[in-house]
């Protein structure tokens, strides 16, 4: 294939089905002329003839017959793979890759909200807690943790990720914790998500630095490997877990957590809205993510970056 070019192989396409190439320079807007040095040239780079030419007409060799069928299917593969990526392109569906304890604990519950601003798109969400590949995934946009971008896509910044030690009220109130070392005596819970750390308990052993406590050992605490399952826990009355921002404000707004301390762990990372470059453009891209900073802003107004 290195030895004959894309165009050439098209005119020998439209030539074999005309058995002309008259009527293939029509066709192709081009001069009887050119298109018969297209041919010669093209059957020279592949080293055997593709027409038996006559005086007044032209027949497909053996090998130009089978070239030319197998050209015909490849071409129409072609011309349906554009315009299915066309179709993509002009589509109101999105697919959204979201961490999984993002999306049950703060998308969820605001999906209707969307569905109001922008009755036509449809939004596809994957669960997904790895480093997204926007091509092997086949993903349209992604929230992620600042955490995991190495890549090169498009990105906006949508909210800091701060962490601090939430309870249900309950717990608090039975346990008496007024201070952080109140914690040396109740049971702790931790998010051990491989991905976000290189200590299953680094969370937790830096908040207790940023708070001065000593004694207390996260090694002993209750672990998950999803922040969800981690908040569900505290919300139980299992014991206190460190909430992330997105995961909890919306439980304590409510009442069913508090923040027994004050102190708060800011290790600088972030979530952010991340689509191709070449993706964001499309207007329902724009939608998404102008839904989303609305979102963000009305959620968490001194967290909220964008």
């Amino acid at each position: 294939m290195n030895k004959a070019s894309l165009p050439f192989l098209h005119t020998f396409v439209v030539a074999a089905k005309h058995l002309s190439f008259t009527k293939a320079a029509q066709e192709l807007f081009l001069t009887q002329g050119a298109v018969s040095q297209q041919i010669r040239q093209l059957e020279q780079r592949l080293g055997f003839a593709l027409f038996v030419r006559y005086h007044r007409s032209l027949e497909l060799t053996s090998m130009g017959a089978r070239l030319a069928l197998h050209l015909r299917h490849v071409f129409s593969d072609l011309d349906a793979l554009i315009e299915e990526l066309r179709e993509e392109r002009d589509s109101n569906i999105i697919t959204l890759s979201v961490m999984p304890s993002l999306a049950t604990r703060w998308l969820m519950p605001r999906l209707g909200r969307l569905q109001e601003r922008h009755p036509g798109l449809q939004l596809r969400i994957q669960a997904n807690d790895r480093e997204v590949n926007f091509t092997r995934d086949r993903i349209d946009a992604a929230i992620i943790h600042s955490h995991l971008h190495t890549g090169s896509a498009y990105t906006t910044p949508l909210l800091r990720d701060k962490v601090f030690p939430v309870c249900s009220p309950a717990f608090a109130k039975q346990n008496q914790l007024h201070e952080p070392i109140d914690l040396v005596r109740v049971p702790l819970i931790n998010d051990d998500s491989e991905w976000r750390f290189f200590s299953p308990y680094a969370e937790w052993e830096a908040w207790l630095a940023k708070a001065n406590v000593k004694g207390v050992r996260p090694s002993r605490a209750m672990s998950f490997n999803r922040g969800d399952l981690a908040v569900q826990a505290a919300l139980s009355g299992q014991g206190v877990a460190l909430g992330r921002t997105p995961l909890v404000m919306d439980d304590i707004r409510e009442g069913r957590l508090l923040k027994p301390f004050d102190e708060v762990y800011d290790n600088g990372h972030v979530y952010l809205f991340a689509c191709p470059n070449e993706f964001r453009e499309r207007e329902s891209i724009q939608q998404v993510l102008s839904w989303l900073i609305s979102e963000c802003q009305s959620y968490a107004p001194d967290e909220a970056l964008a």
